[in-house]
């Protein structure tokens, strides 16, 4: 058994899976113990003692019944020994990817990676403007001086718009190997962290499902800001008045090259 520290992991999904593998799901369970003791009684005292070593146990069994909480870790690991099991070569585990283990990855496969972690570039540039814009309230509340200027001001209240823009929705990561080749593209339910974000980020285990290949020559644009504008019903004429580049701006832009993996985190633990 492996014993781990869990900085996300989906309980839908575990749920899910526990659901599909005994059929059923519950929360809690009884068990009973049986607590035996023996008393010896000896044969001194003037005791008459018929037959035998002179002395007489008594046993006796008290059954004892505890409700368990069966919890989300422990659902975990049962899965995780599912999927050891389900093949004779167990649950694949990589630490880098060949060329030939990425051709034969196929979609549902289930791995276990150790790689490096990220978010995307738009949520570590909108959470250290966040930061900096917090510290200067703060100064400006002891010192009852302005640190930052209007045009700096208007570029911390562009990205927290941007920021507004990021909130409620799945949050874009990507892991690398320690080679950087075939990153792995992945998309986090905020509700499922255990850890604080700024602790999310390093080298990690992941369990993952394979949903689909990125191959070369294409790619992925992580946190595109006008993909809700893009995909729009627009006639004709409203498309026509469009701006012809709607991406990211550079200090934003965000683009995962193929090969890389299009996955479904279950857990990243340590």
């Amino acid at each position: 058994m492996k014993l781990r520290n869990f900085l996300y992991l989906n309980t839908r999904i575990v749920n899910d899976y526990i659901s599909a593998i005994d059929g059923y799901i519950y929360d809690e369970e009884s068990q009973a113990l049986a607590n035996s003791t023996t008393n010896t009684i000896g044969g001194k005292g003037g005791i008459s003692v018929l037959s035998g070593s002179g002395e007489h146990s008594e046993q006796k069994t008290e059954e004892v019944t505890r409700s368990v909480k069966i919890n989300d870790v422990a659902k975990f690991d049962k899965i995780y020994c599912y999927l050891q099991k389900k093949s004779d070569e167990g649950l694949k585990y990589f630490e880098f990817l060949s060329d030939e283990t990425y051709d034969n990855l196929q979609r549902d496969d289930f791995i276990e990676v150790l790689v490096t972690v990220r978010f995307s570039k738009m949520k570590e540039i909108t959470d250290t403007v966040k930061k900096l814009g917090d510290l200067a309230l703060t100064i400006q509340g002891l010192t009852e001086q302005q640190i930052f200027d209007k045009s700096a001001r208007d570029v911390i209240n562009g990205f927290s718009a941007l920021d507004q823009l990021r909130s409620g929705k799945e949050i874009a990561c990507v892991f690398n190997f320690e080679d950087e080749k075939y990153p792995l593209i992945s998309y986090l339910d905020e509700s499922y962290f255990r850890c604080e974000q700024e602790n999310f980020i390093g080298q990690a285990y992941i369990l993952c499902k394979v949903l689909r290949k990125i191959p070369k020559g294409q790619n992925v644009k992580l946190d595109e800001v006008f993909d809700i504008v893009k995909k729009m019903p627009l006639n004709r004429e409203q498309r026509r008045n469009m701006p012809k580049n709607m991406d990211n701006p550079d200090v934003i832009k965000d683009v995962v090259k193929g090969p890389a993996l299009v996955v479904i985190p279950i857990a990243v633990y340590q």
